[in-house]
């Protein structure tokens, strides 16, 4: 469900948005962040947050640009440009380059004009094939990468979409007991583009048919809050020991805290409710942080769910 930030909200928003984020001696510059809503977030113009933009591009990015452009790729560090969206450095193996017909065009950076996301699979000679997510901004008619994310081993990605400014991907991962080759643990993430930076925001897994969330029910996505304030949520089934992994971080990635709070709930495997106060007076942070709460397997220290939440601190 969107909220339209009231007036006062959207003008103290917007100033603290024009000023440097501080932290002790850590000065990032200003960030330029998408509006979103709590699960559904809303790409907007900077004159109304809260407003859906249809993208407006009728001749921007194609396909064709996509699988010839030039990127970074991630798992090795290498910038490659491909040629019918594959890329080798020497005809007898070696290093090489491929990317999915997996992807999706959408407005990612809210100026009404269709960016695109695309999946690579990198591999040098090995077993391994080296997955990551690249996003490709429309820069007056031209590809340019805006940020990567690399996704894992052999992982398999069914599907992709970018809907009202939130990249969804639906992947097969590793479950504890599967061989490196063959995921069959249903997973689904969701990426923002916030301060040139892309964010895992929401991860459910599904298993035997039930799917494992994390939803942060207050505050909303961009609400305004004054130290110390609480989160409150829920999840659809408690974790091991009852125990939440949570982080705390400003949209430049630079982590403010660490630390884990219990779940309430009737026991393990079932629903339950978590709330955590955080208190950011001492670090002296203001401006948009980044709160994520984290289900680990304690088979492996993998995700099972992520829920996250971006607030503008006072």
């Amino acid at each position: 469900m969107n909220r339209k930030l009231p007036l006062p909200i959207l003008a103290i928003a917007l100033a603290i948005l024009a000023c440097n984020i501080q932290t002790g001696s850590i000065t990032s510059p200003a960030p330029v962040i998408t509006t979103m809503d709590t699960a559904v977030p809303s790409v907007t113009t900077t004159s109304t947050p809260g407003q859906t933009v249809t993208a407006t591009d009728v001749g921007g990015l194609t396909l064709d640009m996509l699988r010839n452009g030039t990127y970074f790729a991630p798992a090795y560090e290498k910038t490659v440009t491909l040629v019918n969206g594959a890329y080798s450095e020497n005809s007898s193996g070696g290093y090489n380059v491929q990317m999915l017909d997996v992807y999706a065009f959408g407005d990612l950076n809210g100026d009404g004009i269709e960016d695109a996301a695309i999946i690579l699979v990198e591999n040098d000679g090995g077993s391994g094939q080296f997955v990551s997510l690249i996003v490709i901004y429309d820069s007056g008619g031209s590809p340019v990468q805006a940020g990567q994310s690399t996704l894992g081993d052999r992982v398999q990605v069914n599907s992709m979409n970018i809907s009202t400014g939130v990249i969804h991907l639906d992947m097969l991962v590793q479950a504890p007991n599967d061989p490196m080759c063959c995921p069959s643990l249903a997973e689904k993430q969701s990426y923002w583009m916030i301060s040139g930076h892309l964010w895992l925001m929401r991860v459910t897994t599904t298993s035997s048919g039930t799917e494992r969330t994390i939803t942060v029910n207050s505050p909303a996505n961009w609400a305004g809050v004054t130290s110390p304030f609480s989160v409150t949520g829920d999840v659809s089934i408690s974790p091991f020991e009852n125990t939440l992994a949570y982080r705390i971080f400003l949209p430049d990635e630079t982590k403010v805290n660490e630390s884990s709070l219990l779940v309430s709930s009737a026991g393990m495997g079932t629903p339950g409710t978590f709330s955590q106060t955080i208190n950011l007076t001492m670090a002296g942070i203001t401006g948009p942080v980044i709160i994520q709460f984290v289900d680990e397997s304690a088979a492996d220290g993998s995700t099972l769910a992520m829920g996250s939440v971006l607030v503008i601190v006072h």
